[in-house]
């Protein structure tokens, strides 16, 4: 499969390094990809990554992943082009100063980007987990839980799959509006891991019968 990362960032970076190296084409979209910074990181990653502009790189994607910071977030999907009929991963939280969610309650970042992509399909996954856990590292051998939420079944079933290659129990949550319940998530695991007392990095798990 071939995968568009927006972001070269910690999450993006990890997300390239996994993909790439259980065989999927993995191109990392950057506004300067031919910076020295990208020219280095691609060759660190290897596995066949390339790094290419923002328009360039979702096309012939099959799955475009959005791991920008959420102040790069709206000038990064306009950047991206025509988005409909296209699946989005929305990894981002809408953090500002402080580590403050933007927006909360009665809308999300995960809604917020459906507006920002028109007609994309979007699905909110891997916003809730520890950048250095993305090679599906297991804590206390148990495999960490990454919920889900989208409008559109099918393309769940593609992100839910290429999540779970990963290592990772994929939770289906529901609805895009869920990413409103995920993202305050996200912060609870931030202000936790912060505690150095818990460890260096910590997930979530969801125990079920």
């Amino acid at each position: 499969m071939r995968i568009a990362v927006i972001g070269s960032g910690s999450v993006g970076t990890g997300l390239a390094k996994s993909w790439s190296a259980l065989g999927h084409s993995v191109v990392i979209g950057s506004r300067s990809p031919e910076s020295e910074r990208i020219i280095d990181l691609i060759s660190e990653i290897g596995n066949g990554v390339t790094a290419a502009g923002l328009s360039e790189s979702v096309v012939g994607a099959d799955v475009i992943v959005l791991a920008v910071p959420w102040s790069a977030a709206e000038i990064s999907i306009a950047a991206l082009g025509d988005l409909a009929d296209r699946i989005v991963v929305d990894a981002t939280n809408p953090f500002v100063k402080g580590l403050n969610l933007e927006i909360g309650h009665t809308d999300s970042g995960g809604e917020q980007v459906a507006k920002w992509a028109t007609g994309a399909k979007v699905v909110k996954a891997l916003n809730i987990v520890d950048a250095r856990l993305l090679n599906g590292r297991k804590l206390e051998s148990r495999e960490i839980s990454i919920p889900i939420c989208g409008d559109d079944s099918e393309s769940k079933e593609i992100v839910a799959d290429l999540i779970a290659e990963l290592g990772f129990d994929v939770i289906d949550a529901g609805k895009l509006e869920i990413s409103r319940l995920l993202e305050p998530l996200c912060l609870l695991m931030i202000k936790l891991s912060m505690k150095k007392s818990l460890g260096n990095a910590i997930g979530f798990r969801v125990l079920r019968d």
